[in-house]
């Protein structure tokens, strides 16, 4: 800004519209104050120079000259940006509200008289004032009255530079807003305009315009919506009433109205229906206005799209955002990994399991489309002698793994006339040398700090950790059997617990020790929420549905931290502790293999290793075996 010249043209503006006098006077009063500041400042005019010449003379002028003098102020940056000050700012002899057009009047009084019981007559001037303010913005874009407000014309108002101060600024909206708001509820208004003014939605809404090319082009393309806007906004308040139902409170649904509510809010403004794909497109592009809560967002969009597909949600689903190597194969390679996929899940494999498959198929097909291949009749010993060298993986292990799935996939292939050659599955090595590895178990001292833990710690979370943390030191059962625990697994009376073990499918019978028992029965009492689950151990926090196996490491390690640090040290230590304390007691082999629900001693031969005492006696004399201690003794 040229301060100098700035100053002049408002000066000869006011002439112009024969302002008073001492009006004049009371501007050049305020622009010479603040033009000696800058001048002693050596500084050129700027917000921050403002802003500090403003907190200077607060300190000795009376309030209302301060008030008055910083509208002059924003008069001179309306002048520097636009070129000239509007009549609503030069404070003519009129007030603000006669200013305004009969129209907006009669609507702004018909308001008014439905405020008048519940203001002062002080506080009712006060509010007219700042409507008028904003009705005047309406009025200079041709908006005349509340039947002619939309979108478009609020979307203006809200973007306007009212070369006011931030808190003006925010007070003149939101009076604005109320009186539309009170406009929709006797119908006059048939858009929800006021939700625009709503700081907390507004910055997430998103306008077309401002798109990426890609993104404008993939909503062309989107036109078989599934519901209207307005029939989707009517879905808001039964899908938060379903989150309520599954035990979600506080931030997640009121984060939920408001992600819900902006994206009501650009379908109806850009004339759209409700379609998940243009959900991911919306999404994408107000992800960077949501600052970290953008994963908050995204599962409350994913729960939303799954409640209006099928009525309700699954709170322990996990949701797939990303394409996979899989998705993107064409349709010659899918039809054959999804061949092998469906003969993988009849011999009930582990869905892990499968997902390795997948993508070791995919990788495999990937690397057949990049080498120029459209068919699996093309597939040559050749190429296959080429895919194992260029495998990737860091360790022989993990190339093996890969290989005995593509060997099942060359299989699968050939027996499914996907290509006429035969033994293909040969051309691949089918498996890794067998490793011994040193067992790992938890100290004594360790288990003693596991004990003194229990005694020590009544948090809900923590009695959670002490009861699954027990349950593998002293009944040997995996993680994903004790997360899988049912109140009708357990006896009370008989003090055992019942279960088929997930992976043997073996059932099982185990004495439940008394520690154990008080364990489970304190977290049920004091710790375990308040949810209707037939499994033991449930989530702390809303949805309070089943736990994932990852829960019992991070137990093992808030209590033994140092336990983090271990390679391979996770939840399942507490299993071979077992083993190896029953051992150590003078059991049986037969007697640990039911104990494990093992079918064969082989995996429990490695514990007896750690049967020191034991082990002694399994000693051979040295001569025996025909060497000689040096000195013949």
């Amino acid at each position: 800004m040229n301060y100098a010249d700035t100053v002049e043209k408002v000066m000869s503006l006011l002439k112009e519209k024969k302002v008073c006098s001492s009006s004049r006077k009371s501007h050049r009063d305020c622009y010479e104050s603040l033009g000696s500041y800058l001048d002693q400042n050596s500084t050129e005019y700027t917000v921050k120079a403002r802003d500090e010449w403003f907190a200077e003379i607060k300190k000795s002028l009376p309030s209302q000259r301060c008030v008055i003098w910083i509208r002059y102020v924003y008069q001179l940056e309306e002048m520097d940006s636009s070129g000239t000050v509007s009549d609503r700012r030069l404070y003519l002899n009129q007030s603000v509200y006669d200013k305004l057009p009969v129209s907006w009047k009669d609507d702004l009084d018909f308001y008014l008289e439905d405020c008048c019981k519940r203001y002062t007559k002080r506080t009712l001037e006060l509010t007219r004032t700042y409507f008028s303010e904003g009705l005047l913005i309406f009025d200079e874009i041709g908006v005349v009255n509340i039947s002619d407000i939309s979108y478009e014309a609020v979307l203006i108002l809200v973007n306007t530079k009212m070369y006011q101060s931030a808190e003006t600024r925010n007070v003149i909206l939101n009076y604005t807003a109320r009186m539309i708001q009170f406009y929709e509820k006797i119908g006059k208004c048939t858009k929800p305009y006021s939700l625009l003014f709503n700081s907390q939605i507004y910055p997430h809404i998103g306008l077309i315009d401002a798109f990426s090319s890609e993104n404008k082009a993939a909503l062309q393309k989107t036109i078989d919506v599934i519901m209207s806007a307005a029939d989707f906004k009517g879905k808001i308040e039964p899908f938060i009433e379903c989150l309520q139902a599954h035990g979600y409170i506080g931030t997640t649904l009121k984060l939920a109205k408001h992600a819900l509510t902006a994206f009501y809010l650009f379908l109806d403004i850009h004339d759209l229906g409700y379609h998940p794909d243009i959900v991911w497109i919306w999404f994408s592009e107000v992800k960077n206005t949501l600052g970290t809560s953008w994963l908050h967002w995204r599962r409350v969009l994913s729960f939303c799209n799954e409640y209006l597909l099928s009525g309700d949600i699954h709170p322990g689903g996990k949701y797939k955002y990303i394409p996979t190597i899989y998705d993107e194969l064409p349709e010659w390679c899918k039809e054959a990994v999804a061949g092998l996929l469906e003969q993988k899940k009849r011999e009930y494999r582990e869905s892990g399991t499968l997902k390795s498959y997948r993508c070791s198929c995919a990788s495999f097909c990937l690397f057949l489309i990049d080498h120029g291949y459209d068919s699996f009749k093309q597939i040559s010993p050749e190429i296959i002698k080429e895919f194992s060298i260029q495998d990737e993986h860091s360790t022989f292990k993990g190339r093996a793994t890969r290989f005995v799935i593509v060997r099942a996939f060359l299989r699968y292939l050939e027996e499914h006339r996907y290509t006429e050659r035969h033994g293909l599955d040969q051309c691949l090595i089918s498996g890794s040398a067998p490793v011994d590895k040193i067992i790992d178990v938890l100290s004594d001292e360790q288990i003693q700090r596991i004990q003194e833990y229990r005694l020590t710690h009544n948090a809900p979370v923590e009695l959670r950790d002490i009861a699954i943390v027990l349950l593998g030191l002293k009944t040997g059962l995996r993680a994903y059997d004790i997360l899988a625990l049912r109140f009708q697994d357990i006896d009370w009376k008989k003090c055992q617990i019942s279960i088929i073990m997930k992976k043997t499918k073996t059932q099982i019978t185990l004495p439940m020790p008394v520690e154990v028992g008080n364990a489970i029965y304190s977290y049920l009492k004091y710790g375990r929420p308040d949810a209707e689950s037939d499994f033991i151990f449930v989530r702390s926090k809303a949805p309070y549905g089943r736990l994932t196996g990852k829960v019992c490491t991070r137990a093992l390690y808030r209590i033994l931290p140092e336990r983090n640090d271990v390679k391979g040290g996770g939840f399942h230590v507490t299993r071979r502790t077992f083993a190896t304390n029953l051992l150590k007691n003078h059991a049986g082999i037969d007697d640990v293999m039911d104990a494990l629900g093992h079918r064969d001693p082989t995996s429990v031969m490695k514990y007896l290793l750690l049967d020191d005492e034991r082990s002694r006696k399994c000693g051979l004399s040295l001569s025996d075996i025909g060497l000689m201690l040096e000195g013949g003794l």
